[in-house]
């Protein structure tokens, strides 16, 4: 009871929240690819190598893979908070560094292969197809997500990552105010701030030292 008092949210009520989330950035981006001129999609972006094409193809993946994960076999690991996976990512030795290049690599030649108008039908269909796969499920569902294994509620929080930073690198690349939905940006910062190391991000937010723990991820 003293828990039902102070506003306990379950995890059903947060794996919603953070679905509305998706589901709201990911119209952003259906909504802005289709309105983009040819000049626009080839525009630099700040992600290295890639244009506003690759940047689309890159991300424009993840509806269809999180479409598909509520069916996928259950794995036998212990699952991993989402915050321990980006960090595990962004270690040193871990994939989103020795693989950057394939990555990068890999963006372009998709970009380089279709026309525009998949890109944003990955979104614009695919996106809601996913969306209501998603509902469906279980959040405490133990899914698969690269080399490990993760809740569905804790996917979504690194999916909501991943389309709010890179909705933020599309929307600077095109000179447009950054428009993220709010319910978005406040998955992402809650997630990147368990990323940080603890002490460390406490002491610089709060101008108590000179010692910048950021960024924590690519």
């Amino acid at each position: 009871m003293v828990g039902a008092s102070i506003g306990v949210v379950s995890g059903r009520e947060e794996y919603d929240v953070r679905l509305g989330a998706l589901a709201r950035t990911w119209r952003v981006w259906a909504s802005t690819g289709a309105a983009l001129t040819d000049a626009q999609w080839n525009q630099p972006t700040r992600c290295g190598r890639w244009d506003v094409r690759a940047l689309y193809a890159h991300h424009s993946v993840f509806p269809a893979a999180l479409a598909a994960l509520p069916q996928a076999a259950a794995p036998a690991a212990k699952p991993a908070a989402a915050s321990d996976v980006l960090r595990a990512f962004n270690a040193p030795d871990g994939i989103a560094v020795v693989r950057a290049d394939a990555i990068a690599g890999h963006a372009l030649s998709q970009a380089a292969g279709d026309p525009a108008e998949v890109f944003v039908d990955r979104f614009g269909v695919g996106g809601p197809a996913a969306v209501e796969a998603l509902r469906a499920a279980d959040p405490a569902a133990p899914v698969p997500w690269v080399t490990f294994a993760v809740t569905l509620n804790e996917v979504l929080r690194i999916a909501v990552l991943e389309a709010s930073v890179h909705l933020l690198d599309l929307q600077r690349a095109l000179g447009q105010p950054p428009e993220v939905p709010a319910d978005a940006l406040a998955v992402t910062v809650r997630l990147l701030a368990e990323v940080a190391p603890a002490v460390e991000f406490i002491e610089a937010a709060t101008g108590r030292t000179e010692t910048m723990p950021l960024p924590v991820i690519r």
